[in-house]
């Protein structure tokens, strides 16, 4: 499920690292397009949980990342 907030945004989806940045692949197939803060990378390929703000159409700020727990 995704979340926003004005500007700020939860997104959930699987980190692929793309050629010139990590990406997010959303369940809805939508791709963001991640821009990390000096936050300890998780392992590619990984269902996980990102907040940040948006700052393009399909970009993020991130200042927080962690796992997807199964439910």
């Amino acid at each position: 499920m995704n979340h926003s907030n004005s500007n700020r945004l939860r997104l959930t989806g699987k980190l692929i690292k793309g050629s010139r940045h990590y990406v997010l692949q959303c369940e809805d197939e939508t791709m963001w397009r991640l821009n990390f803060q000096d936050l300890d990378m998780p392992e590619e390929n990984k269902d996980v949980i990102i907040e940040g703000f948006k700052t393009g159409i399909d970009a993020v700020d991130v200042d927080w990342v962690g796992p997807k727990h199964a439910r």
